[in-house]
């Protein structure tokens, strides 16, 4: 035990340290220590304000040694782990946190401090019991119900986040925090009415909010209204210019507008302020294959960036030992965030529905924040059903590598909820990425990119890729026809009627070039007229209006539709004579519809996958005349036509049995050129002997 005059030394040395002189105290702490060394609460002390004084190294060195003379002092384990924490040594952090929790399990901020350890590592799971535990601790509501919420929604829990965080606004109802927390958590469960009252409850308590700003926007974008949301995301950039997520916001809704330029630079602004953001990045990759300002070697090495910063230092796992026999049946996975109402999931339908269950064992790995009925239609399709919308990349790759998957599939590429950094370990032997995305994921992980000898030809595309690109006999991907959709409808233009041209496609992609190809062809085609869909935004469509009459269209000659119902976006072809294909992004699955329904498709031939799409479909389906060799050949392609009419009613009154019976809609035949190509590509993975 100290004497007493050691003891008397150690209290003044405490309120020098109390009022705040911390010179004065670490000159005392260090007297005391000449009379005592081991005197832990005094060493402790001391490496408190050698932190402060930002002399971390020295810190440690007190925190140990008041440990080693007191092994059961919590407090010296709990501030050593505070200097791992900060310099992000997390699994030192938490080991100090563990010993201060064994020596006192009633240490509620070291619980809490554990939970931000686990937080940051990604171990989301043991983030909520860690946070839970401080819930019990103690007894007024706190911090700890915002974290515990927010790892909830993480762990895509939105229904669980929004108890813990209501439990913090029943307790704290003048809070703003607290109310854009259970706004948020109310929003992603699919709740945006009762989100939306919070948030400006928010505002109203704090005009200047911009995060709460950045949420109503999203509240706003799933009530459908578009324009709404852009005006709260402005406003959140102009108030915190540095707010990563509203730029990033704000540049997917410019970008469904049709404002794809815009869209591009918001989210550069984005990555400028948060550069270690990987979903962020993504947005930004993709949005690159709308423009027309950018060349397909551009869009590769943009690609490539990503996943050299973000993929690549993701150390790999150890090679799976899968038995030595090339004949043996396969375990097959399949991952994407589009196991639900997507156009994917007709994709995925058609593959599960077919393939041979005596060669392949089927694993489906959802990452889906909101199952819907498309969900529960798919999930009897797979073997195993291995949800992974609630664990971190590294857990999900960790459930695949246990699962001895041999070839692993992604079906997203850098769309929406992607999981590519759940590939960047490479879990499985052979990983490919097929008809979900139009270019290369950029990821050296990614073995296989899987196309079609037209959409990227031999000899002429494979630079552009990362991966190696693995043809397929005849298609890449395969189409599933629409249940119910209307009979196909005579030729408008057989009538008395205007020539119609349409696109149908998501509005972004109409490049800047491709706006200024249409515009000559209306221009030169008298009679004629465009039907475009313009998305849900009323400024988007005002905007696309403006650049036809910019060019010198009246706005007479084009009649532009928000996003339409399923059934009235089918019925919708009923009034167009030609389609136009999209460039440099191609239509895929709108193309196959628009033929469906009887209208060919006018493409122009770029010189990558993304820009071939078009022609892959057009060419199975023996109609070369449909396709031109660039955007100056439209307007004579669009002349020959509008002068064909009877040839072209022709064509659409045969049309749909045609594409029925092509390749595009053989999902059997698909199926086992597939598996076949799989194996072949598994099989050279096996050690020879």
């Amino acid at each position: 035990m100290p004497s007493p005059r050691v003891e008397e030394a150690f209290a003044a040395a405490v309120r020098l340290h109390s009022a705040g002189d911390l010179t004065g105290a670490e000159a005392a702490y260090r007297r005391v220590l000449e009379q005592e060394p081991n005197y832990a609460a005094v060493l402790s002390n001391l490496g408190t304000i050698l932190v402060k004084a930002g002399r971390e190294d020295e810190a440690v060195g007190c925190y140990r040694r008041a440990i080693a003379a007191d092994p059961r002092f919590a407090d010296a384990h709990f501030n050593l782990a505070n200097v791992f924490r900060r310099a992000n040594k997390l699994a030192e952090a938490e080991a100090a946190l563990r010993d201060c929790i064994r020596h006192n399990p009633k240490h509620a901020n070291a619980f809490f401090n554990l939970g931000v350890v686990y937080s940051a590592a990604g171990q989301l799971d043991d983030a909520e019991a860690a946070f839970r535990k401080v819930t019990e601790l103690e007894q007024q509501v706190g911090e700890a119900h915002l974290r515990l919420g927010d790892i909830l929604l993480r762990l895509g829990r939105p229904a669980d986040a929004v108890d813990a965080f209501r439990a913090y606004t029943t307790a704290k109802p003048n809070d703003p925090k607290g109310l854009y927390n259970l706004a948020l958590a109310l929003a992603n469960d699919n709740k945006p009415a009762d989100a939306t009252p919070l948030l400006h409850a928010a505002l109203k308590l704090k005009p200047d909010y911009a995060e709460a700003h950045n949420a109503l926007g999203l509240g706003l974008e799933l009530l459908g209204r578009k324009d709404d949301a852009v005006h709260h995301y402005q406003e959140a950039v102009r108030l915190k210019p540095t707010l990563a997520d509203a730029w990033s916001n704000l540049g997917v809704n410019l970008c469904e507008q049709g404002r794809s330029e815009e869209a591009i630079d918001a989210l550069t602004r984005s990555l400028e302020h948060r550069p270690n953001a990987p979903a962020i990045h993504s947005n930004l990759v993709l949005l690159l294959n709308y423009s027309s300002r950018f060349t397909p070697e551009q869009v590769r090495d943009e690609h490539r960036a990503w996943a050299e910063k973000f993929a690549t230092p993701v150390p790999p796992r150890p090679a799976p030992h899968p038995p030595h026999d090339p004949a043996r049946r396969l375990r097959v996975g399949y991952v994407s965030s589009d196991f639900r109402n997507h156009t994917v999931a007709g994709f995925i339908a058609a593959v599960f529905c077919h393939h041979d269950r005596e060669q392949v064992e089927v694993f489906a790995y959802p990452s889906v924040q909101r199952p819907d009925d498309t969900t529960d239609m798919l999930k009897p399709m797979a073997d195993h059903w291995r949800p992974i919308g609630g664990l971190s990349d590294a857990a999900a790759a960790g459930m695949i590598h246990a699962d001895k998957i041999d070839v692993l599939i992604d079906l997203g590429g850098h769309t929406a909820g992607n999981r590519l950094m759940t590939f960047a370990s490479r879990p499985a032997c052979v990983q490919a990425t097929v008809f979900g995305y139009p270019t290369t994921t950029g990821l050296g992980a990614m073995d296989y990119r899987i196309t079609d000898p037209i959409s990227d030809p031999p000899g002429a595309t494979e630079h552009l890729s990362v991966e190696q690109l693995l043809r397929l006999p005849e298609v890449g991907w395969v189409y599933r026809p629409p249940e119910n959709a209307p009979p196909v409808s005579p030729l408008p233009a057989l009538t008395r009627r205007p020539f119609t041209f349409g696109c149908l496609n998501n509005p972004a992609k109409i490049s800047d070039g491709c706006l200024d190809a249409w515009a000559k062809l209306i221009q030169s085609t008298p009679g004629s007229r465009l039907v475009l869909m313009a998305g849900q935004s009323a400024a988007g469509l005002r905007r696309l209006s403006d650049r036809f009459v910019k060019a010198g269209i009246l706005r007479d000659r084009i009649q532009l539709v928000n996003r339409l119902p399923r059934e009235k976006y089918f019925e919708q072809y009923a009034d167009i004579d030609a389609a136009l294909d999209p460039f440099p992004y191609n239509g895929g699955v709108t193309t196959c519809d628009a033929l469906w329904m009887g209208v060919p498709v006018l493409t122009v031939a770029g010189t990558s996958y993304v820009a071939r799409q078009g022609v892959m479909q057009m060419l199975t389906l023996g109609l070369g005349e449909f396709v031109v060799a660039s955007p100056g050949e439209l307007t004579d392609a669009a002349k020959v036509w509008m002068a064909r009419r009877p040839e072209l009613a022709e064509i659409r009154a045969g049309l749909r049995d045609r594409l029925a019976a092509s390749p595009l809609c053989d999902a059997p035949r698909y199926v086992r050129h597939l598996e076949a190509a799989l194996r072949q590509e598994w099989v050279s993975t096996l050690p020879r002997g």
